[in-house]
Formats: C-alpha cells, structure tokens, sequence
C-alpha cells in the first residue's frame, strides 16, 4: 500500500514562473486548453506500420515536433434530471457550488491546470459532498518517480503517482465543466472500491444501446459503419465522431472492411491526427492500433487507464464511471487488476496489460529524448489462455477444463473400391488447457455431417476457437457456431500465423521448448533425421493446427511456459479404434465405449437438456468428488466407460472395498478437500521456475510486486502441504484394511515416495518468515549461491568488528563504537574527543561529530565498505532469485507430484463411486461378461437421476439378445414413457461398465462398443437442416458404424416425413439392423404396421408401455408406465390433446376424423388380405374373413 500525503500548498499567484510549469498529469494524455500563445508538443512522424513484435518496445515518436494548438470538439449535453443521485457528464456549475460540494477548492482565476495532481484527487475523491464530516481523502504514494516520466524541463515536480484516481481530461479548460462525482462505494475491502471510480449511475441511455460504439465485443466485431452512437454517460464522446475509427475505418494495411483480406485486429490512425495527439496518447494509440480487439489496461503510475472505446467497455461492463471531459477515459488501480480482468474475460473480452517496463532514471540511462517511459504488454488474457496466474488473485473452483481450439479444415477425395469416389472433410485439431498446460493433437478425417467434430465439441468444454482466415467451408462454421455457442473466435492469416506444418517444426525448433520432443509429434517426423523438418502426410493438417495454437500463445505471451512442459497426448477419435471393415467382430478388444456428440446430448451425461445447466444431470447425480482434479478426471471416465471386462470388474472390486469403509472414507475425503487444486498450481510453479529474462513481464514496474510475492509463495506452500497430506492418505489407507482388490493394492504400491522431497523443501525455508515477507530465505546450505554471499557479508562484518577491536586497543578507550546507517556513511568511528585530543591517527577522516565526540573513517573502513556492498548486492541478488530457484528445483521432480496428482484424482473418484454405489438405495453390482454373443439382462431397473428425483418411479425390465431377440420394437401411448425407458437402459449400461453400481435389482449384460441414440427431432432452422435430414443423417451414422457389440436406441424414427414415406424408411433401418448389424436395439414406433410386419420374428421382441382405459371413456387413459408384451392398440394421441388443453370442439373434430381413417385403413388392409388368401388358395381363411367383416357394422 501507499502512504498518505499531504497534498502540497498551492504556489502563490505572484510566483508566475511556478505557476507557468504546473501542469496535470492528464496533460501528456490531452493538449491543454487552447491559451494564447500556448502550444502542445506533437509529433510530425507518420503512422507506423504494423510492427513485427506487438511486444517491443513501445516508444514515442522523437522527431518532428511542431506546436499544434487543439480546438475544442463539439459534444452533447443531455438534459439533466431533477433527482439527488443524478450524475452530470458535462454540468455547468458555478465555481461556488463546486467548493461547496467538495470537488474544488481553487480560487475563480486559477486554472485547473494549476492544481497540483494531488490536490486534485484528493478533491476529487471526496466520499460524500453533502456531509464534510463524511469526506475520505484517498491514500497519495510518497513515490515521485511513478509520474516523473511526465516531467521535464518545462514541467513541475508532480506531487504523487497514479495511486486512486485516474488521470483528469482537461481539454475544457474551465472549473465549470468539472464532474460531479458519484460517492464511492461504501465498501472499501479493496483499494477499488476506495477510489474515486463507483458504480456507474442511471443514464439516458441504455446499455445496449451504449455498447455499440466499442470497438472490442464479445463474440462478434462492431460493425464500423453503423451509426456513432454514445458510448455511455447520456452523451456522444470524442472517439464517437471521427469517421476513420467508423464509416472510413480501414486496417492498417488500407483496407476497408469490404475487403476480403481486411483485418479487423488492427486500424489505420490518420498521421495528422497522432500529430495532434500527446506523447502518451500516441504512446497508446501505438499499442491499439494493432489490438483492436483487446482491451487495453493501460498503466499510468499506479493505476491502469482504460481510453476511448476501452473506457466504454469498462463503464459498460465494470462499472466503471468516465472522468470528466469529451474524452472518454476511466481506471482502476492496480491491485484491482485480478477482479476487472477477469471480470472482462468472463464476459468473452480479450484483456492486454500494458505495463510500464521502465522507470524515469532508467529512461534517462538509455539518453532517450522521449517523454514517456516504455511500456510492453507483458500479457493478453482471453478465455482460452487464461492461465491463472498469480496477478490473479483468487483462484477460485476451475472443477471443468476449459480448452482452446485450433482448427484446421480440407477437403479430400477417396476412392474404395466398388465404389464411386467420395468427398471427405480431414481435420488437423490442438487443443490445449493453458492453466494446465497439456495438449491434444490430432489429424482425423469425417463425415460431410461432421461427426466426428460434433463429438470432440461434445467432449471438450471449448471457450475459444482459432481458425486459418478463409480456411473453413460454410458446413464446418456452421457445426462451431452451434456446437462451441459461448467460444469466442479468432482468424488467422494463412502462412504468416496460422502455420503450415514445416514452417511450425522450423518454429518450435528454433525457440528450443522442448529438451526432448514429445512422442506425440514426432511420429509425424522423419525419425531417422533430427534436423528435417518434414511432416508426414498423416499428421501435416494436426501440425499446422499446432502452428496456429503456438502463433495464438505468443501472441499472449504464455508459449514458453506451457510448451515447456512437454505433456502433448494425440487426439484420436473415440470411433477411430472402432472402425472395422466387418460388421461383426467375435470379441470387443477396444479399450473405451464411444459415446459420440448426439449420445451425450440425448443422454444428459454433462449437461441437462432444459437450461444446459449441470444440474440434473448423470455428472450430477453421479459425482461426489471434493477436488478439482478429481472432478476433472471424473468428467473423463463418465465420457470414456471402460470397455474390457478385467478392467471393468477391477474397478468395481475397488468400489464394492470401499462400500463398507464408509468412516475411513469420510476420513480421507476430509483431508482431500483441505488441498488446493494441485494439478493448476504445478503448471503455475513450473512458470515461475523458467527462466525468461527476455519476457517483458520480467521488466515491468509493478507496486504491488509485495502482495504478488505473497501469493506467490502462499500457492507454493499450499502446494507441499497439499503433498503432505497426501503422505497422510497413503499412510492411513495403508494401515486401514488388508485391501484385496488389485486396484487398491497397485494403488498404494505404486504412489510416488515423496518424504524425502517434501522433507527438503520443509527444511529450505521458514515458511512462517516467507508467507509474511513475500521472500523465500533459504536455510543454511540449501542455496549455495545465497550461503557464498550471505559467508563473504559475515566475512567483511567480521573484519570491522577486528578493526573495531584494534583501534579501542590503540587508543585505549573501550567506549568507541560504530555509528551510522545510510549505505556509505556506515560504520565510522564514533570516538570520544578526549581518547584524540592528544594526538589523531594520520588515517582517520573526520566524517562528522556531536558533542563531545567525533567520527571518522579510514581507508580499512572504506575498502571494508566497498566489499561490503559489492557483497551484499550479491546477496540481494541471490535472495530476489531464490523464489525462482526454489520454484525451479520443485519443477525438477514435476513427473513425481504430477504422478502423485493422478493417484489422489483415481482414489477421489473411486471414493465418489463407493458413496453412490453404497447410500443409494436398491443399488446392485453389475455383473460383466465376456462373450461373443451379445446380451443385456436388467432387472427392476430405474433411471438414476428421475428415481433420485420421484419418489413412485416405476421400476421396470430390458431384456435383449440371449433367447429373447437382439431388437425390441417399442409402442405404447404418447407421455407413456417410451423414451425414458430407452434412456434408462443406455444410463445404466454406461453406469456399469464406468465400474458403478446401478439401481436395478439385478443387471447381467456383454459390454458393448459403442451406444448410439437417436432421440427426438428438432429443425435446425438456423443450420439449414430439417427434421427429417436431421433424422436420417443420424440415422446413416448408426448404420454405418454400429457394429455387432453396439447399443442402440431409436425414437419414432421417420415421423419427419409422410406416413407411408417414414414407415418404409424405420422398416428398412430395422431391417438392416436384424440382419446386418445384428446390434442390440430398442425402437420406439408409432408405425403399428411395422409392428405387425414383425409378431412372429424370432430376433424381434415386441412391448408396449402399459395403460388402463377408462370404460366409459375411451379417451380417458391412465398411464401405468410399466413395460408390458405384445403390441399397443392406439397411441392414444387424443389424450394428449385433451391434457394439453386444446380446445373441446378440436378434440371432437379430432376423434370423428381418427375413427374415419381407421376404417378406411382397416377396409384397405381386408383388401390386402384377401389377395393374398387367393393367391395362396386358402379357402379357409377366406371364409373366416367373411365372416369377421359381416359381423362387424353390427358391433360397430
């Protein structure tokens, strides 16, 4: 924090030189006051060109100064409204109205830009204007150097860094145009909410409507000729009205908007516009003119500034209030970095900190002619390279990861034979997760209905997407766009960013990340050649696609620390391994089920279907993790269900273990929700053990570096008492139980021995002194660098303390002492007068005296001095390095805490299990078996999350394959519960072979491969995709990927269509499923001629879901929800009518016309069945026909 300070007297009237060189801070931002013969300083140097690195080093134009006075812009005032709290953007007040309210204390005829800066935020700062006992002055740095890069010859000494209120726009030149501010927040938790910045008030103008004018938006980019409206506050700002920032935009090359190469990230800034503007403004306008789709917080001193478009977003969705003039403008101080960037990055903004990389001296070394120190964005924040760190403060519970996608798209022809050539979609993906650094890449083709893509945005949370300009077919944007809703999107210039394959080898090669390269890409490289730089074919799209990730993280500055780690995994998709060219294999020899983007929609595995919320979901009800890993991890095993039965059954040995353990699981569960998320902090302490003196970060001013520290090293505690628990687990799980299931077992064996690594960390440090210093100090011996200068400091101070004994014996007084503190003038000789009145040594140098004493120094002491400083710098050094050091010996063992990590993800899980299989009621053990001929036999089975839910659900039985047929074909009414019945059995499949109970009374069943769901049917209105295309392209995927072992459900398959059209299509669909796929298969129809087509078919089973009707109203139906045998007379749709309140006369029409086509449908099937008695001369059947037919008008 900073001190208080006094702000300084203003300088008399009289002293008119003083006067002349006082100026605002906000004067480097905005010219002064058109005065005469006054003048602005300004640049003459045209508007640069893109530059190479958005990271160099962002200096000021230094020639071509020319004095150009600034016109004051137009701007519009709106009416004010008659209430107390209403805040005027541009009030005319008298001058005494503003001294009474607290906001100025300058006499009529001193200029606001007199004022020192001090006094005006202290003025500016009052809390409450209408009560002076109530008034808070705001906490002013005693540090001049933060602004004194604002200062030169021609300018004063400012009084204070940017601490709490932002620079002040004073293009209006006159008190009268001053802001009333908005009282702060009472709340002062934070130094945010102690500034001058509140919430922002009501304005005339809507929120939306307000956001138009920002140039940085979430999702999509402002169109830039649409209408200026006001950014915010009820009035157009300055930015709103130049027409080269709307209507006339063009990019930095030139381009308009309408061009196809035109590039929305950057923006051409008129050369006689930056003339005009400040050092500092063209400072920044250097900085955005290449990132205008960022934010900019921008550091000034101790704050960061947010100007023009970026202050519209901050009043928009920070709340953030403009500082007053035509210019928008607005700021927060730095410690409330972590709340505003996170803030803006949960909101889908991309947020770049600009910081500064110099101080005032240093700028003065360097001999640069520029007012402005340097600045760097040392880091671009966006929802995909979010990485956490420590700037951010509170981690808080990141349980799901999220992932940023790169994407790379072709098209290819291919060619089997027997067949005609095809057109296929090949995909090259990365994915990485920043806050923990591992990628997935991978090369795969698919299906024109992008399948495959559809299941990778199902499994992976993705919240960004980085795509080649140009790169994706209309198809492909429009799976992303549905698929990846909330992701924001980014395009790549084809080449020069999104990389092709060689040129990223040539790329990662020459930044040197890895020390060993990952066997995840090297199988795409010639192995035989270490330096080529040649791609395979087969991984050519996934290493490009690599390139683009890799262009993206250093952009944001984050490369080095996450491709360092190495941990790249190759992506494949789950039903690569599956492809077989038979249709049936004998035996399931793949590791995982595949479970592809429709079947985990359809079955609510993450998400429900209602609001997309987590809540009523199978992760839901199914997870009882207490840590992020452990949750994360979760996650994978509920979208990756084993598939063999050893491994199956191993995990539920472990479960079924534990069931009984319920203490000893309470136990460890406690302990496992005291650790902090341990796979997010190994990533952190591996960033901060790397090296990287060339990062800008490494030379940001930074004022809060204290309280960074702090973090730094609470994390890093957190971290060794997290593995020491962990310790503990292993211990207490050890000596529990003589565990007999093998996981358990190779569990406890196989943890990584950590003791003697946590115990050298617990020696190095006192951990106490470095959470309260923020600096780790290493214990003796275990940093040689620090012990060498910490022994060459005690060495020198053991010199002095001799010499100090020497001379009390030459001169024979014991009362001569050292004296003195500051770094040059320690260690003199403070010696009576009497011991040298006698005679003085040659060698002592009077330094100064007191009464009665003197004190000098001597050519002993003064080489003893100039050791001492050189050592004690060394010691410095070391000790500012020893955080890093110490990070960076952690990160030597990452293999074991990262191993260590899994192990305690794999025993939450298993813990979660064992409480879900074990409290929930009529939960059963499945039992697995390996055979070739499939089956699946469940008893009394229920749907976890609707029974956990309803009390009365009713239970009911699936039995397919074995003796009762491998296809059930399902009626019954509508509401009658068919579709809850197909999804409970594919629920409870899924449940058993992820190695969990299920809630069934008993459940026998042969794993399957993979389960395919076509539920339901919506138009995709906005793909271009109807009902019925919907339905037969999901259709086509079951079809041509189901193989013997498969699970399939279908649901009213065909209705998108005309009767007879759909009931051909699920009799074909079924018929290729009996007798090609040969799969278990339930499909629910309303078709009761498909039914019939199949009464006596060995392979088919037929149910219905059961009903009572009422006698004396057939149209009064009671659902019992019970499977039942046989075939559903009616579907009972009339019902449902009547219970969603149609209208009576309807309903009637309604049955009159049903009863009509049932006759006429019954009479054609007569017909039918005549043709064919005759065909076959079956006089018989043809007599009891007659018969049945002349009976019937007479019961009817």
């Amino acid at each position: 924090g900073s001190a208080k300070k006094t702000p300084p007297k203003k300088p008399a009237a009289a002293d008119s030189n003083s006067s002349k060189k006082q100026q605002s801070l906000l004067s480097f931002f905005s010219p002064p006051p058109k005065k005469t013969g006054a003048s602005v300083p300004s640049s003459g140097d045209k508007t640069s060109s893109t530059p190479s690195n958005d990271n160099a080093i962002i200096d000021t134009p230094k020639k071509g100064i020319t004095p150009v006075s600034k016109s004051t812009p137009t701007q519009v005032t709106p009416k004010p409204i008659a209430t107390k709290t209403q805040v005027e953007f541009t009030p005319k007040q008298s001058a005494k109205k503003l001294q009474d309210n607290g906001l100025d204390d300058s006499s009529a005829d001193d200029s606001d830009d007199d004022v020192p800066l001090a006094k005006k935020r202290k003025r500016l700062s009052q809390n409450t204007p209408t009560s002076a006992s109530k008034k808070k002055s705001i906490a002013i740095s005693d540090d001049e150097d933060d602004e004194a890069e604002w200062n030169d010859k021609d300018d004063v000494d400012m009084e204070s860094s940017d601490d709490d209120v932002s620079l002040v726009d004073e293009d209006s030149g006159s008190e009268d145009d001053t802001v009333k501010r908005r009282p702060a927040k009472k709340k002062a938790s934070t130094r945010a909410s102690s500034s001058s910045r509140g919430k922002k008030p009501p304005t005339p103008t809507t929120k939306s409507s307000a956001k138009k004018s920002a140039h940085v938006t979430p999702d999509k980019s402002s169109d830039p000729s649409s209408s200026v409206v006001g950014g915010g506050g009820g009035m157009v700002r300055l930015h709103d009205s130049w027409p080269w920032l709307h209507a006339d935009r063009r990019d930095i090359e030139g381009r308009k908007p309408s061009d196809p190469d035109y590039d929305s990230r950057t923006l051409r800034v008129p050369a006689e516009f930056l003339r005009k503007e400040t050092p500092a403004m063209q400072q920044w306008w250097q900085v955005k003119q290449t990132n205008m789709d960022t934010v900019l917080f921008f550091k000034v001193g101790k704050f960061y500034e947010l100007f023009h478009m970026d202050a519209d977003v901050g009043f928009n969705e920070l709340e953030l209030n403009y500082m007053k003039g035509d210019k928008a403008h607005s700021g927060f101080p730095e410690i409330a970095y972590a709340k505003f960037s996170a803030t803006l990055v949960s909101r889908g903004y991309r947020v770049a900190r600009v910081e500064q990389t110099e101080t005032p001296d240093m700028m003065k070394m360097r001999g640069s002619k520029s007012k402005v120190v340097s600045r760097e964005i040392c880091s671009l924040l966006t929802p995909g390279t979010n990485t956490i760190s420590f700037l951010d403060g509170s981690q808080g519970p990141f349980s799901e990861a999220s992932y940023l996608l790169t994407l790379k798209e072709q098209t290819a022809t291919t060619a089997s034979s027997g067949r005609k050539e095809q057109q296929v979609v090949e995909f090259g993906v990365c994915l990485v997760d920043c806050t923990t650094g591992v990628f997935h890449v991978g090369q795969f083709t698919d299906s024109l209905q992008r399948d495959r893509l559809r299941t990778l945005l199902a499994q992976f949370h993705v919240v960004e997407i980085v795509v080649e300009r140009h790169g994706l077919s209309l198809e492909t944007k429009a799976i992303l766009t549905h698929g990846a809703s909330g992701a924001i999107k980014s395009e790549l210039k084809a080449g020069t960013e999104m990389w092709d394959a060689t040129k990223t080898v040539r790329e990662l090669k020459a930044a040197g990340y890895f020390a060993v390269w990952p066997d995840a890409l090297t199988k795409w490289m010639d192995e035989n050649d270490p330096s080529s730089v040649v791609v395979h074919t087969n991984g050519f799209l996934a290493m490009s696609a690599l390139g683009g990730c890799v262009w993206n993280l250093r952009r944001s500055l984050i490369d080095q620390e996450l491709l360092s780690l190495s941990q790249f995994q190759t992506y494949t998709p789950p039903d690569a391994a599956s492809d077989v060219s038979s249709s049936k294999p004998t035996l399931l020899a793949q590791q995982y089920v595949v479970l592809d983007g429709h079947t985990i929609h359809n079955l609510e595995l993450l998400r429900n279907n209602y609001n997309g919320q987590r809540t009523g979901s199978l992760l839901a009800q199914l997870d009882q993790t207490v840590t992020n890993f452990g949750k994360r991890l979760f996650e994978e095993w509920l979208l990756k269900p084993l598939c063999g039965v050893n491994a199956i059954n191993a995990r539920l040995d472990a479960v079924e273990e534990l069931v009984p353990q319920h203490s000893l699981v309470v136990e460890l569960r406690t302990v496992l929700k005291t650790m902090p998320d341990l796979e997010h902090h190994l990533a952190r302490i591996h960033a901060l053990g790397v090296l990287r003196p060339d990062h800008p970060d490494s030379r940001a001013i930074m004022y809060e570096s204290s309280q960074y520290n702090v973090r730094k090293i609470k994390n890093f505690v957190a971290t060794l008492t997290g593995f020491q628990a962990s310790v503990q687990i292993v211990h207490s799980l050890t000596q529990a139980n003589q565990w007999t299931s093998d996981m358990l077992t190779r569990w406890i064996s196989t943890f990584p021995d950590l003791k003697d690594k946590l115990a050298y960390f617990d020696k190095a440090f006192d951990k106490n002194v470095a959470l309260k210093t923020g600096t780790i100090q290493p214990q003796e011996g275990m940093d040689p660098e620090y012990d060498d200068a910490v022994a060459d400091v005690s060495a020198i101070e053991a010199d002095l303390d001799e010499y100090l004994d020497a001379q009390r014996a030459a001169l024979k007084c014991k009362s001569i002492v050292y004296w003195g503190s500051k770094k040059d003038d320690r260690f003199q000789l403070e010696v009576p007068e009497s011991a040298v009145a006698a005679k003085q040594p040659p060698e002592y140098e009077l330094k100064s005296k007191k009464k009665g004493y003197k004190r000098f120094h001597t050519k002993f002491i003064r080489d003893c001095l100039q050791r001492l400083a050189a050592a004690e710098e060394r010691r410095e050094a070391a000790l500012k390095d020893t955080a890093r050091r110490m990070f960076a010996n952690f990160d030597k063992s990452y293999a074991d805490w990262k191993r260590a990590v899994h192990q305690l993800a794999v025993l939450d899980c298993l813990m979660s299990l064992s409480l879900v299989s074990g409290q929930s009621e009529g939960y059963t053990r499945p039992e697995l078996v390996q055979t070739d001929q499939p089956f699946l036999d469940i008893q009394q089975g229920r749907h976890p999350a609707i029974a956990s839910t309803v009390s009365d659900f009713i239970p009911n039985d699936t039995h397919l394959g074995s003796d009762r047929g491998s296809m059930m074909l399902l009626s019954g009414p509508n509401m009658g519960g068919k579709s809850t019945l197909l999804r409970q059995t594919c629920t409870l499949v899924l449940m058993a072979q992820m190695g969990c109970f299920v809630p069934a009374e008993s459940c026998r069943l042969s794993p399957v491969d993979r389960i395919f769901t076509r539920l339901g049917a919506s138009d995709r209105i906005l793909a271009g995709q109807s009902t019925l295309f919907v339905e037969l392209a999901e259709t086509a995927t079951i079809l041509n990927h189901a193989t013997q072992h498969s699970l399939v459900i279908l649901d009213e398959l065909g209705r998108g269509t005309s009767t007879f059209d759909g009931t051909s299509i699920a009799y074909g669909v079924v018929e290729h499923l009996l007798n090609t796929t040969g799969c278990r298969t339930m499909f629910a129809t309303h078709y009761h001629s498909l039914v019939e087509e199949y009464v006596d078919h060995a392979k088919v089973t037929l149910g219905h879901m059961d009903c009572m009707v009422d006698p004396t109203n057939e149209h009064k139906v009671v659902f019992l929800y019970k499977l039942a045998d046989g075939i559903c007379p009616k579907s009972y749709g009339l019902n449902v009518a009547k219970l969603a309140d149609l209208p009576q006369q309807v309903i009637d029409v309604a049955a009159a016309k049903s009863l009509q086509f049932e006759q006429v449908l019954q009479e054609s099937h007569a017909a039918v069945q005549v043709r064919q008695a005759v065909a076959r001369k079956d006089v018989g059947f043809l007599r009891q026909l007659w018969a049945q037919l002349a009976a019937e008008p007479a019961t009817s």
